[in-house]
């Protein structure tokens, strides 16, 4: 009983070696453009079974039975029409079997492809090759490039503009034109993942116009499709960019408080005024009173002195 268990999993132990003696690696999916070209990355690694040439790698298209063939020079009049003649190698390590498709069609969208390496001598009992597939997914037009300014606040400033944008084609990279300003050039192809590369333009200069300056960006992706991004930038003059540096906090506060000062001595000011005329006013309203009742009172005296009859003292008579 002990004896056909151990057996067992020594042939289990054998096969799982065998399985993890080989390794396949390609994006499950990748992007491309009609129109443009394609590589889909792909690597491999072994530690047993090594191929008798790791050179001689073929693509397959992958389908519930057969072996479509997508490239293989030993039989270039057997691959299938919609890649025949559009399909090659990419990569000259030979630990490398990138696929290069140099014009990517809207039919080979949805497609699901893999490689196998030395399908002559590595079977699939040595590894199953069509269980690492990539499926293609095409794009009917790119994205517009992305324009980015640093700097250039004022004339006579250091400026940086830089354009970029992604593509899925190092055979073939995207060409980019940079106008609206002037200076010097660096091009940076960066691979980020998964066949996904992204290509900057680098320009620096000096701001020379005080005027607003349009800056446009135009790529044209292998097959000759090409799209256009603009974005404005303003220079402003030394004298200008002082000027608008001294509105500071200080000149705000001064600016609210000087109107204010002014707004209270006008309230003051009229505040006076209105007390003076009112206390004039009063003024000459007492002394008309106070002449007023000085008049009525000297009429008084007139008026007693004149009406009342003259009366001649009493003299005692004389006694009788």
């Amino acid at each position: 009983m002990t004896g056909p268990l151990l057996l067992h999993l020594l042939v289990q132990a054998v096969l799982l070696y065998d399985t993890l003696a080989w390794e396949v690696k390609m994006p499950k999916d990748i992007r491309g453009l009609q129109g443009s070209c394609l590589v889909i990355p792909c690597s491999f690694s072994y530690t047993s079974y090594p191929p008798k040439d790791p050179r001689r790698v073929v693509w397959y298209q992958w389908v519930s039975k057969g072996y479509p063939l997508v490239y293989d020079p030993w039989h270039a009049d057997d691959v299938i029409e919609k890649f025949r003649g559009k399909t090659d190698l990419y990569g000259k390590s030979s630990w490398d079997c990138s696929l290069l498709i140099k014009k990517l069609e809207h039919t080979h969208h949805g497609e699901t492809l893999y490689a196998w390496i030395d399908p002559e001598n590595v079977g699939w009992r040595t590894y199953a090759f069509y269980e690492v597939t990539s499926t293609i997914v095409v794009d009917a037009s790119p994205e517009p490039p992305s324009i980015n300014i640093y700097g250039g606040e004022r004339m006579g400033e250091t400026i940086t503009i830089t354009c970029s944008t992604f593509h899925t084609c190092p055979y073939s990279k995207p060409n980019i034109i940079l106008n609206g300003t002037e200076g010097t050039d660096q091009l940076d192809n960066d691979h980020l993942k998964d066949g996904l590369w992204k290509i900057t333009l680098t320009r620096t200069g000096v701001v020379k116009a005080e005027s607003s300056t349009s800056i446009e960006c135009s790529v044209t992706h292998h097959g000759g499709i090409t799209v256009t991004a603009t974005q404005s930038k303003s220079g402003q003059s030394t004298f200008h960019y002082e000027a608008d540096k001294t509105v500071g906090p200080k000149t705000i506060w001064l600016q609210y408080l000087v109107p204010s000062l002014v707004l209270l001595l006008a309230c003051i000011l009229v505040g006076v005024i209105i007390y003076k005329r009112r206390h004039r006013q009063l003024s000459m309203s007492e002394r008309s009173a106070v002449q007023t009742n000085s008049e009525h009172r000297s009429d008084i005296r007139t008026n007693t002195c004149g009406n009342k009859p003259f009366s001649k003292p009493r003299m005692p008579s004389p006694k009788r």
